[in-house]
């Protein structure tokens, strides 16, 4: 069993599973094989060299583009947890039946607890989006979005 790449077909070949292999296809080794694989997987692209073999290039992004990145992953992680708390049809249904006059007072009070809770997401999304945008490439790299200490508990 033999591995290939081509940089043609852009791909990889298993020469005990493919009768006929693309012209361009040159063989590699089993480990270079996983290591493509394994940095494909943390970013990179296979991309083949001048004599064609795969090798893997890694776009540069400058800071503004990184911190870009993690205040939409920000605003992606608020939004998820909004959604925790209250989707969007209870919110349109706890201001429906305020501005009826139709909730009880314990749904009332539930609503408040909710809506105070998305204000406290919104206000840390928005802390933590200043966070970033003043974050040197070092500090970018450990924010940890998820488990980000600003967040409020819910």
């Amino acid at each position: 069993m033999g591995i290939f790449y081509s940089a043609l077909a852009h791909g990889f070949f298993d020469d005990s599973l493919c009768a006929a292999l693309p012209d361009d296809a040159v063989a590699i080794s089993p480990d270079l094989h996983a290591n493509l694989l394994a940095a494909q997987g943390d970013g990179g692209r296979i991309e083949a060299d001048a004599d064609g073999m795969p090798c893997i290039r890694r776009d540069t992004q400058t800071l503004a583009m990184r911190r870009a990145t993690f205040i939409a992953r920000t605003k992606r992680e608020a939004a998820r947890r909004i959604e925790a708390v209250a989707p969007l049809w209870r919110q349109m249904n706890d201001i429906r039946a305020s501005d009826a006059g139709t909730a009880t007072d314990a749904e009332g009070q539930a609503a408040s607890a909710r809506f105070a809770l998305i204000d406290a997401i919104r206000a840390a999304s928005n802390a933590i989006e200043a966070q970033i945008t003043a974050a040197t490439a070092k500090d970018l790299k450990a924010i940890d979005l998820a488990n980000h200490p600003l967040w409020p508990v819910e």
